[in-house]
């Protein structure tokens, strides 16, 4: 117990949590001198000995959240022990968690820049990674639940996580090298490996986005009225529907009509608990377009936006990979996946003809036309893809 010997207001120390002004303490405990300052308004203590604990309220609750943590990964640690996490090699992560874990990486990891070999989720997951937070949300559980990411051992940070991937049969590859392949899958126009099991992937894929991007245009419509909206499964079941006749451009237009009609009789709520605010704008959307198809209306086009942010998952599957531009706004899904099909199809079912590898580089390639050899046994093929 400290026995408080003299106590004096020291107007050159401030106290580092809270600005407050602080005291000078001499005290005593079992005959021995103890130093330290306490601040005037929080009680927090900045002792001398740095091997003593501050008991102020913060400090107290900062030591319980980190012992907390502490036991969580033990926990954990032990669990992993009891049951093999399995290591999947990079190329067997499906199209999208490939693309996400580009989107998140291709930002913070270069090679003549200094970064960390594990991903800092509580810094980035506030950047503009997929169209909407919700989405991000689930794709992170996913990665989290098959063991693609894992959080570092013995952390006080559970946000902090290692990619727990092979790479060309190596284990612990180095998070530059787990990029640079990503990148070589997405930015290579195919030549350097294709990341998906089969075109439908892609597809799905792009589907899910351009579903995406209309949530997020009517997540930021509705920011500017206070009110809450998401997306649900019966949503997208719906949107899907108006992707295979619509263009992302029309389906923003009747976005904003029905939200406005919405707003205009103050049906939106404020929460959109049970997705209220979702089921009243799939209901709107649903008798715009019966009404529009029996009236044979044609549907306006709105433009993306100019002040939408882009995800960067978005601009790396419409523009990079796929090689899109703008259009794939205005125009409905089918005539764009049309141009793009063939060419995916064919790179999904390419093998060696001599001895049926399908470990191939692209020689030449040209817009219908493509020349591979075999990595295996070095024979070459020459192609049309249309």
């Amino acid at each position: 117990m400290l026995q408080i010997l003299q106590k004096n207001a020291d107007e050159s120390s401030f106290c580092p949590l809270c600005q407050a002004s602080m005291y000078f303490i001499e005290a005593e405990e079992f005959d021995k001198e103890i130093l330290f300052h306490q601040c005037s308004h929080c009680h927090h203590q900045v002792f001398q000995d740095e091997n003593r604990n501050c008991h102020c309220e913060r400090c107290t609750a900062k030591r319980k959240k980190l012992m907390q943590e502490t036991r969580i990964q033990e926990q954990r640690k032990i669990a992993s022990k009891n049951k093999d996490i399995q290591e999947l090699d990079l190329h067997q992560l499906s199209f999208m968690h490939k693309l996400f874990l580009l989107s998140i990486l291709d930002q913070q990891v270069h090679e003549h820049t200094q970064h960390q070999e594990f991903i800092d989720w509580e810094n980035i997951k506030y950047h503009t990674i997929t169209p909407s937070y919700l989405f991000q949300n689930h794709l992170m559980k996913q990665l989290l639940k098959d063991n693609i990411l894992v959080p570092r051992d013995f952390s006080s940070e559970l946000s902090q996580y290692y990619i727990n991937v092979r790479l060309d049969g190596y284990s612990e590859p180095s998070l530059f090298s787990i990029t640079q392949a990503l990148r070589q899958l997405f930015y290579e126009n195919l030549s350097q490996g294709v990341p998906f099991k089969n075109s439908d992937e892609v597809k799905s894929a792009l589907y899910t986005l351009l579903y995406q991007e209309i949530i997020q245009f009517a997540q930021y419509y509705c920011r500017t009225w206070g009110v809450q909206i998401a997306g649900n499964q019966s949503f997208q079941t719906f949107c899907f529907r108006l992707l295979d006749s619509l263009a992302v451009g029309q389906i923003y237009y009747l976005v904003q009509t029905a939200l406005e009609y919405l707003h205009h009789q103050k049906a939106l709520q404020a929460r959109n608990e049970n997705f209220i605010n979702t089921n009243l704008l799939k209901k709107t959307l649903q008798q715009y377009r019966e009404r529009s198809l029996a009236e044979k209306w044609e549907t306006s086009t709105l433009p993306r936006l100019p002040n939408l942010p882009l995800s960067k998952m978005s601009e790396i599957l419409f523009f990079h990979f796929l090689g899109y531009d703008e259009s794939i706004f205005f125009q409905p899904v089918w005539r764009s996946w049309s141009k793009i099909e063939p060419r995916l199809n064919f790179y999904s079912q390419k093998r060696c003809m001599n001895c049926g590898s399908n470990e191939l580089t692209v020689d030449y390639d040209a817009d219908d036309y493509v020349s591979l050899i075999c990595r295996n046994c070095n024979h070459q093929d020459h192609y049309f893809t249309r």
